[in-house]
């Protein structure tokens, strides 16, 4: 008896997998009912703009552009540029390392935090 309600239970579940394959969508279905989506045009790379502070004194660059500045410093301190939310550290022999997107015009100010002192500014334009 037991054996007949084991038979039976697998002969239902055969059955159930067989009628869920039946219904499932395929594969090269689901390819063929989605849209492909439409190619995006090739974006311009973005312009690098280097620069060593307190060497270069101010930095130039336009809006769009990737800004990496070096800061350079003889003693321990913290390099900010306040305006845009930057601060890195910079000790002898270890320079800070900024890199940002330039996405706003204006001028931002280099600054050392613990010696108060400014070591240059950043001049970024409008793009053209």
């Amino acid at each position: 008896m037991a054996g007949r309600r084991l038979l039976l239970f697998v002969v239902l579940l055969l059955l159930v997998a067989a009628v869920a394959s039946a219904i499932a969508p395929r594969e090269e279905d689901l390819a063929s009912r989605t849209e492909q989506p439409a190619v995006p045009a090739p974006a311009t790379p973005a312009r690098v703009v280097k620069g060593v502070l307190p060497d270069d004194r101010r930095v130039r660059a336009r809006v769009g552009d990737i800004v990496q500045v070096e800061v350079k410093h003889t003693a321990e301190d913290e390099v900010q540029v306040l305006a845009l939310g930057l601060a890195e550290p910079v000790d002898r022999g270890l320079a800070a390392q900024l890199v940002f997107d330039a996405d706003r015009e204006g001028r931002f100010a280099v600054t050392l935090r613990d010696a108060a002192k400014r070591v240059g500014t950043i001049d970024v334009r409008p793009a053209g």
